[in-house]
């Protein structure tokens, strides 16, 4: 019934989720200064889940309310108060209100809020806590289902340093041992190897003393369980050592019961149980008495459930002892406070309170006996029905973990005939190497005749809109001589780029002569070689001590053309050109060359296909030869030296354009 209705919840959930993907909401900022308030409200009140639980619900809503006033798109912080205020219910036996708040932390994941950072891991904590009361009320098949998801699900294992986390994978250990000891039986074999894998995992899992004493009670109930009575106990010490050193180290007028005192009365109870069964005398006052105190604690603590386990514990051993008074006194004492208590809120442990009143002989009239007899009768049925459904599921699992067991036999089975087909394949694979490569030859050599004739159009494209401009100038009859001999350069310029690029775009064509030579004296020859900079506008070359490997022509050349393409396109500011080394992605020594100018920029589309050689250039453009020219020069250099040279562009429209050249450094090694 459970998971039905968590069906629908998910349901309705991933729905509420769709809308609000649908509806692109954006993600604002949270102030800090408030978001520490909540942080500092839910911290205080973690740390009061055991010492106060009436604080720790305080504090929680505070946190609650301080969220949904001032904070709403806080939502981390509203689903760590409601696990708060969730657990500070469950240690005072709240379970309707608890479960209310663990329905919040459901309701609130499911909304997937764009803030929300910590929703997963919230979830399985409020999980975790549903786990918990669903063995209290013996719906034990249930809660194993939700831990087996849970850990399936793989949360745990992220982010493991963070301090929920740490909390998280304590809370699920703690429950599963709290299952398999003392609600599932001949579970022996399970027990151990989870007390191996928390105790392998205890190292890391750091949260607060707290949490501590309750992980060494369960790996205490574990091994006592599992008959390892001698560790149980060491672990009962670890507590009473811990508990010990914070007394110590209190202020003065603090008692026990400032520190733990839930976890200080089950250890207590779980030292008297590990007494009882331990080989050689034992004092049955001594063990009595330790049962006795634990009651007491139980009482001054206040949650109903220890409660009625405490008095139930003292009764029993009580009348195991032939202590009749004493178990007439602690069974009157919790009849007399009866009203705090709600029947079927904790089955187990109510069938064990009423056997105990039956044997124990109390009854005034037959009626008062006949009652609890059928009282104890309804509950062992109710029982029996959640045992079997339990029991129903482990054989599932059985069956399941057999059916895998011959699924691995026949995977064998099954690789060893794979493997005679591999074998086969790579036969097959070997005889069809030839005809890829083949292929692949046949391809490559299409490929450059594409690029070929690519070229041959883009020759003639450019070479109609970079000449066009000068012609027209130099056909005009009232040019002045200067501007007249500024075109001619230009024209020129142009001349040469054409030049090179058809010798470099042709596979026959410029030879590349390799060598180590310093980038300044490239720089200089650059300054000296560039067109001159509009008024208002200022070309530096910022000093390098590096040196290139490759070839000194085509890198003067290349940064000659980002130079004139930096000029032309600013029309004020400055154009700056700065070197440094670097690595690249194989550790080969790089060196990246940047030409930044303060220009209009460009735009995506711009960026995209600057450098292509097979693109059509639009009525109006400015980039001709030049940079095509500097693409080929680029994919020269990487090809012969294989350190991955590469040319990019970074721009925004209006706030100017940075050319990256990166080229291979010196190398003693190279040749």
């Amino acid at each position: 019934m459970y998971l039905c209705t968590m069906k629908s919840k998910w349901i309705y959930s991933l729905f509420v989720a769709f809308l609000l993907l649908s509806a692109c909401r954006k993600e604002v900022p949270i102030d800090p200064l408030r978001r520490s308030r909540v942080d500092g409200l839910n911290k205080e009140a973690f740390v009061n889940r055991y010492r106060n639980p009436e604080r720790c619900l305080a504090l929680a809503d505070s946190a609650v309310r301080y969220v949904h006033d001032s904070l709403p798109d806080y939502l981390d912080g509203e689903l760590r108060a409601r696990n708060n205020m969730a657990f500070a219910y469950f240690l005072t036996s709240d379970y309707t209100n608890a479960n209310a708040a663990l329905d919040h932390v459901d309701k609130l994941v499911a909304l997937r809020h764009p803030a929300m950072r910590n929703g997963d891991i919230e979830l399985v904590i409020a999980h975790l806590l549903r786990a918990r009361l669903l063995q209290r009320n013996c719906q034990i098949a249930d809660s194993y289902r939700l831990l087996y998801y849970i850990g399936r699900s793989g949360v745990l294992e992220d982010n493991s340093d963070n301090l929920l986390y740490n909390y998280a994978q304590t809370e699920y250990y703690i429950t599963l041992l709290t299952l398999n000891f003392h609600y599932r039986n001949d579970k022996e074999d399970d027990v151990m190897t989870t007390v191996a894998e928390v105790e392998a995992r205890r190292p890391s899992l750091r949260v607060d003393y707290a949490q501590d004493m309750a992980l060494n009670y369960a790996l205490a109930y574990g091994l006592q369980t599992a008959g390892e009575s001698l560790r149980a106990l060491d672990y009962c010490d670890q507590n009473f050592e811990i508990l010990d050193r914070l007394q110590r180290t209190s202020l003065p007028g603090d008692t026990v019961s400032a520190f733990c005192l839930y976890n200080y009365a089950n250890t207590l109870q779980m030292t008297a149980l590990i007494h009882r069964h331990m080989p050689g005398p034992v004092s049955p006052d001594s063990v009595l008495s330790l049962y006795d105190e634990a009651r007491r604690c139980f009482f001054d603590y206040g949650d109903p459930y220890q409660m009625l386990g405490g008095v139930t514990s003292t009764a029993r051993y009580a009348l195991l002892i032939g202590d009749t008074l004493k178990a007439h006194q602690v069974l009157n004492e919790w009849r007399s406070l009866k009203g705090t208590w709600t029947p079927f809120i904790a089955p187990k442990m109510e069938e064990g309170y009423f056997d105990i009143l039956i044997r124990s002989g109390i009854a005034r009239r037959p009626a008062e006996n006949r009652l609890w007899y059928e009282h104890r009768c309804e509950l062992q049925e109710y029982i029996a029905r959640n045992e079997a459904e339990d029991f129903a599921l482990q054989h599932s699992l059985d069956v399941a973990q057999g059916r895998s067991h011959w699924l691995t036999v026949f995977s064998l089975v099954l690789g060893g005939l794979l493997l005679v087909l591999l074998v086969l394949v790579a036969l097959l694979w070997v005889a069809a190497l030839r005809l890829r490569r083949e292929k692949r030859q046949l391809q490559e050599a299409n490929r450059r005749d594409v690029e070929r004739i690519a070229n041959v159009e883009t020759c003639l494209s450019v070479m109609r809109h970079d000449i066009s401009p000068f012609i027209g100038y130099l056909r005009s009859p009232n040019l002045p001589a200067e501007l007249r001999s500024e075109v001619l350069e230009q024209l020129l310029r142009t001349f040469d780029n054409i030049k090179n690029w058809t010798s470099l775009s042709i596979p026959t064509g410029l030879a590349f002569k390799a060598g180590t030579f310093a980038l300044q004296e490239v720089l200089e020859d650059v300054r000296c070689q560039v067109i001159r900079p509009a008024a208002g506008v200022s070309l530096r070359f910022e000093p390098t001590a590096v040196s290139l490997w490759g070839d000194r022509l085509l890198v003067t050349i290349l940064l000659r053309n980002l130079v004139n393409n930096a000029l032309q396109h600013t029309e004020r500011g400055s154009v700056t050109v700065a070197s440094g080394e670097c690595r690249g992605e194989n550790g080969a020594r790089m060196v990246e060359i940047t030409v930044r100018d303060t220009g209009a920029g460009m735009t995506e589309e711009q960026q995209e296909s600057l450098f292509r050689a097979d693109r059509t250039l639009a009525p109006g453009s400015e980039h001709g030869f030049g940079l095509i020219l500097c693409r080929y020069i680029v994919k020269k250099h990487d090809d012969l030296t294989r350190r991955g040279c590469k040319l990019w562009v970074e721009s925004r429209v209006g706030e100017g354009t940075t050319m990256h050249v990166l080229l291979a450094g010196e190398d003693k090694n190279e040749k």
